[in-house]
């Protein structure tokens, strides 16, 4: 039996990077300044039997009269407050809720209360055991993830994301970082280490948003790419090859920091 799947990005209850708050000051509504890479990556490690749909709360409102058997939520810590209503209400209705993501992986405590099933750390290690219990209906109320390779991150599905409503598209290109900031997650989340993907999957993702139409219906425009390196020695290493090889992808490739 095929099972439905509605993953949400709550909105954020304050200013955050990835937001378009400057552009709704403009009397711009409905839009994202980053496509959410998030959701369409766990779209795509979700297996052929369940059904997909997809809600950035910062685009669209959500569904809470969705049909769908499971609810997934992610977001971090400026999505904190609404993850927690948002869960609570679904759970309310009588669904199973899924949490996870980078605020819910380091204050877990926090979202208990509000899902039936809490996900720690990073997904692509753990998917096929996490949809497998969903589709037996014998899931856990927890499962950890921790530090994949990153060779197993699949090519997101931004087919199933509103592209036309994001500024940019997002291609991430490693996890974890040598630096201890004072203010950052990412090495508790993370990890100090560095894991790249492999060039050629990099390569895959940009040739799947380079051929999607910027407008739905439309035909797809000569794109730009701003790379933002991974930080220290190794991310210094590695942009020149992979600007040798994603260049001839887009009119210019920049990386700020390596001018």
């Amino acid at each position: 039996m095929s099972r439905s799947l509605y993953l949400i990005a709550p909105r954020a209850t304050a200013p955050h990077y990835y937001g378009a708050d400057f552009i709704e000051h403009w009397g711009f509504s409905s839009v994202q300044w980053m496509a959410d890479v998030t959701l369409t990556t766990i779209a795509a490690l979700a297996p052929p039997d369940f059904t997909v749909r997809l809600c950035d709360e910062a685009i669209s409102p959500i569904d809470f009269d969705t049909p769908a058997d499971f609810v997934g939520l992610t977001g971090k810590i400026t999505q904190r407050e609404r993850m927690i209503e948002v869960g609570a209400e679904f759970r309310r209705r009588g669904k199973t809720v899924l949490i996870g993501g980078p605020c819910a992986s380091l204050s877990p405590d926090s979202f208990r209360a509000a899902c039936d099933v809490l996900v720690r750390g990073e997904i692509e290690e753990i998917a096929p055991d996490l949809f497998s219990d969903l589709r037996c209906g014998r899931w856990r109320e927890e499962y950890d993830g921790g530090r994949p390779d990153l060779g197993s991150s699949p090519i997101p599905r931004w087919n199933l994301y509103p592209n036309h409503r994001a500024v940019v598209g997002a291609v991430q290109t490693s996890r974890g970082c040598p630096f201890d900031c004072e203010f950052c997650d990412v090495i508790p989340y993370l990890g100090r280490k560095q894991r790249h993907k492999p060039v050629g999957n990099v390569l895959g993702e940009l040739d799947v948003l380079y051929v999607r139409p910027r407008v739905p219906g439309g035909v797809p425009d000569r794109r730009q790419l701003h790379g933002v390196p991974p930080p220290g020695e190794g991310g210094a290493r590695r942009a020149p090859p992979l600007e040798r090889a994603a260049g001839p992808r887009a009119g210019v490739l920049h990386h700020p920091g390596f001018d």
